[in-house]
């Protein structure tokens, strides 16, 4: 018996060691593609491998095309593709992938494709309401929300893998809904790359609300702020990219928002604007005292823009960079109406409007961070929809805005040329807002 047993014990020992040895000889193998919203480039790529991966072989086996400026982050597995921040891309990038891992076992060679060039999405007036839509990439229109009487906010998620939306019905009140997206920006043929599909469509509050406000970042969380019909009905959600909620014991005094990055929380008080962290800490909160509102954050670098409202009417347009002052970059009497940055906060774009003979004249321009205007175009015979934000998306270096015209109830996407402030095309379709939609 103990004979039978050591024989029992020495092939399945035997076994292991076959495998461990078969496993050893396994050549590498590309386990997943996924993009990433960084700072540092145009646009990021993890390729996570089932071995660690030689960084430097990878680097010089692997051929892009077209052949852009980039470079290999990480050790082992996962690496990162960052394609420099000066590329604009305009079609998709063809990725032939090779290289060896560590024990010298070659990767096969396999063909992918990369698209991380934004979508357009807009609220448009349809039949029965509005409804939110995506532009494809052909120009025509595909729905990714049910039709409601009205749609006052819209949100993208930071990753690209939803949308939230606040949707109002024919009694004045509203709901909060999520639309999960499921990205198609990597494939391995370029027909297969192509828009998001919905995958579900939820609630994220039951019931109705007296009023909502959205906000997400860049890892794909979303703060839900709202109010109901009774008195200390308010409330803050957090709901984090993995599904888990929580909620906030804070009490703004208005709309907050999310840190691009994560981890913190922009919020407005009667005494100016503090900064706060998600989770609780012995830290005290960062306080900037005025009356200053923010008007845009810069990617991922921790830097933001602030529009402040001085007591003798005039505004000014302010850079604030981690552990300094906020610097001063523009101060007039003429109305900031939106303000967009890059993602280091080296280009801030505004709109400047002021009242002449009864209409708007609206001005974009371009400011460097030493506050130098080194553009300025007027806009005319468009204007900046109230209330409607300035987007810059770094992938096609533009600016995506909601332009209006006098005396006309629907607005147009307008995208405009980042460094020359030439408007490249204004949409002939009908809309309420656009936004950007990160490829996720």
């Amino acid at each position: 018996m103990r004979q039978r047993l050591l024989m029992l014990m020495l092939m399945a020992c035997t076994a292991v060691l076959a495998q461990q040895q078969l496993l050893l000889r396994r050549t590498p193998r590309l386990v997943q593609l996924k993009p990433q919203q960084v700072q540092s480039g145009t646009a990021a790529l993890d390729l996570q491998f089932s071995r660690p991966m030689n960084r430097t072989s990878v680097s010089d086996a692997t051929r892009l095309e077209p052949n852009v400026a980039h470079q290999w982050l990480g050790e082992t597995t996962p690496l990162r593709m960052v394609i420099d921040s000066k590329v604009v891309l305009k079609a998709p990038i063809e990725l032939s992938l090779s290289g060896q891992d560590q024990r010298e076992l070659l990767l096969d060679r396999q063909q992918w494709w990369w698209d991380p060039r934004p979508w357009l999405i807009a609220t448009r007036p349809v039949p029965g309401g509005e409804q939110v839509q995506l532009q494809t990439r052909s120009g025509g229109w595909i729905p990714i929300s049910r039709v409601w009487p009205a749609i006052p906010s819209v949100v993208p998620l930071g990753n690209g893998r939803g949308i939230a939306l606040v949707g109002r019905d024919q009694n004045g009140t509203e709901q909060v809904w999520w639309e999960q997206l499921t990205p198609r920006s990597t494939a391995i043929s370029v027909a297969a790359l192509g828009p998001p599909t919905v995958s579900s469509t939820q609630p994220l509050l039951k019931g109705e609300v007296l009023f909502a406000h959205l906000s997400s970042n860049l890892n794909g969380d979303l703060l839900v702020q709202s109010g109901g019909f009774r008195p200390g009905s308010d409330q803050a959600l957090l709901v984090q990219a993995n599904g888990k909620r929580k909620h906030l014991a804070l009490k703004p005094s208005g709309p907050m928002q999310l840190l691009p990055a994560g981890g913190g929380v922009v919020m407005p008080t009667y005494d100016g604007l503090t900064l706060r962290a998600l989770e609780t800490t012995n830290q005290k909160p960062q306080i900037l005292p005025g009356s200053r509102e923010l008007g845009a954050f810069c990617g991922a670098s921790g830097r933001a823009v602030l529009i402040r409202h001085w007591p003798d009417y005039r505004r000014s347009i302010e850079l604030v960079i981690p552990g300094k002052a906020p610097k001063q970059l523009h101060l007039g009497d003429q109305a900031v109406l939106g303000v967009a940055c890059d993602n280091r906060g080296e280009r801030v774009w505004a709109v400047l409007g002021r009242w002449e003979q009864q209409r708007g004249n609206h001005e974009l321009v371009l400011i460097n961070q030493e506050g130098k205007v080194s553009q300025r175009r007027a806009l005319a015979p468009w204007t900046l929809k109230a209330g409607s934000p300035i987007q810059w998306n770094p992938v096609t270096n533009q600016l995506l805005m909601t332009l209006t015209q006098p005396n006309r109830t629907n607005a147009h996407a307008g995208l405009i040329n980042s460094d020359s402030l030439q408007i490249i095309k204004v949409i002939n379709d009908s809309i309420s807002e656009a936004q950007w939609l990160n490829a996720g």
